[in-house]
């Protein structure tokens, strides 16, 4: 009996082991939709991908090219080398290798130039001061005395009481008061000693009592003594009012020195430059280590508006002359020197060729007229008419010179006028 009972408990805990397993059955229906359901993922997602990489060739073919064209624009062909080289190299590298200048652009060296330009001006300008003349004529508006108008004067000489200024005439027979404006502002009262009609230039002083110390020291006294007439093409610096603005700085160079300036008895050299000026303009010319070399005429009769200046070495007689309130000796000659080719003609060595000689003047009265050459004074060849004056200066006034004079010249243009 407990046999049988063991037999059925046996049986009964064993009892899977009775049991078959069998294959599920596949159910193709839930297969399809799974395979359907990847297929769609894999679709979606390559969508994606091609649509990303689509996005992203424009961006990596733009990068690429960029970085080409900045090994293009460094012009070096080692740049991704040198990133490669160590510190220690490097450093070597620099310091074995000369130091190679950046060229500058042209408008970098102008402006180099015009600094250069500015400093020299800029010391010299010290040296300029506004010469006012207040005429005697009243204003019938509010009875006050009439201004002349501005000029330049350069201060060249300096004496125990007082400065000397060269500036111009302008109508100095009708003036009532001069006033003189120093660089750093200060205006006093100024005395003209002398004016000369010729070149419009005259001397005028200012006593030093009239400026204070602080003045005085800011003075910069201009020596002429020291100066050379510039040749053509030499570099000049107009400063002052060359084109009738004020403080005024401008640069360029000498074109000519051919042109003439006739006064009575001499000639001055003219300076032509291609520096734009005006009628009005006024100031002096600098070389290039800042020494006065000109003074710009005003009213220029020569064609175009550029400015001329006479040259500073030859007017020093004459500043001299005007300085000492002098009378110059006087015969009234205007002329000029005339070709090697002439003279020959004329069997002459040198002669001065007389343009016209100034009513009642002592030329005039001893019968020098117009085509006259004069080729002798006092037994003394005449190089130039600046050497006729210069001799003319070393006469007292009142002497009487001999002035040897061909008049050959005036006979053929009498002649020429008797067969018209």
């Amino acid at each position: 009996m407990r046999q049988d009972m063991d037999r059925r408990e046996n049986t009964q805990e064993y009892q899977f082991i009775q049991e078959t397993i069998k294959k599920q059955p596949t159910d193709r229906r839930k297969m399809a939709c799974r395979l359907l359901t990847i297929a769609g993922c894999g679709v979606l997602f390559g969508g994606c991908a091609a649509a990303t990489f689509a996005g992203m060739v424009p961006v990596l073919t733009d990068r690429e090219e960029n970085i080409q064209q900045k090994i293009e624009l460094a012009d070096s062909g080692t740049m991704e080398k040198t990133e490669a080289v160590s510190e220690e190299k490097t450093v070597e590298t620099e310091n074995t290798v000369p130091d190679v200048q950046e060229e500058k652009s042209p408008l970098a060296l102008y402006g180099e130039t015009y600094k250069e330009v500015l400093k020299i001006a800029q010391e010299s300008q010290k040296s300029l001061v506004t010469v006012c003349g207040i005429s005697q004529d009243e204003n019938l508006l509010d009875n006050s005395y009439m201004q002349q108008g501005d000029s330049e004067g350069l201060i060249f000489l300096e004496t125990d009481t007082q400065f000397y200024i060269l500036t111009y005439e302008e109508e100095l027979e009708n003036l009532h008061e001069l006033q003189i404006t120093f660089a750093d502002g200060t205006t006093v009262s100024g005395e003209i000693c002398k004016g000369d009609e010729d070149t419009e230039l005259a001397v005028a002083t200012v006593k030093k009592s009239l400026l204070d110390e602080n003045t005085i020291e800011e003075i910069e006294v201009s020596d002429l003594t020291d100066t050379q007439s510039p040749s053509q093409s030499d570099l000049v610096i107009a400063i002052g009012s060359p084109a009738g603005d004020s403080d005024a700085v401008v640069y360029g160079m000498v074109t000519s020195v051919s042109e003439k300036l006739s006064a009575a008895d001499t000639e001055y050299e003219v300076l032509s430059t291609d520096m734009q000026g005006s009628e009005d303009g006024s100031g002096i010319l600098l070389d290039t280590s800042g020494n006065v070399t000109g003074m710009i005429l005003k009213g220029s009769d020569s064609d175009g508006d550029n400015i001329h200046a006479l040259s500073i070495s030859q007017i020093l007689p004459l500043v001299e002359r005007l300085s000492n309130g002098e009378k110059s000796r006087y015969t009234g000659i205007y002329g000029k020197e005339i070709g090697q080719a002439q003279c020959r003609h004329l069997g002459i060595g040198q002669g001065l060729y007389v343009e016209r000689t100034e009513n009642a003047s002592p030329a005039m009265k001893a019968g020098i007229q117009s085509g006259d050459i004069i080729s002798k004074i006092d037994g003394n060849l005449t190089e130039s008419m600046q050497s006729y004056y210069t001799y003319l200066q070393t006469k007292k006034a009142g002497e009487k010179i001999t002035v040897t004079a061909c008049a050959k010249i005036r006979a053929e243009i009498m002649w020429r006028k008797i067969i018209q």
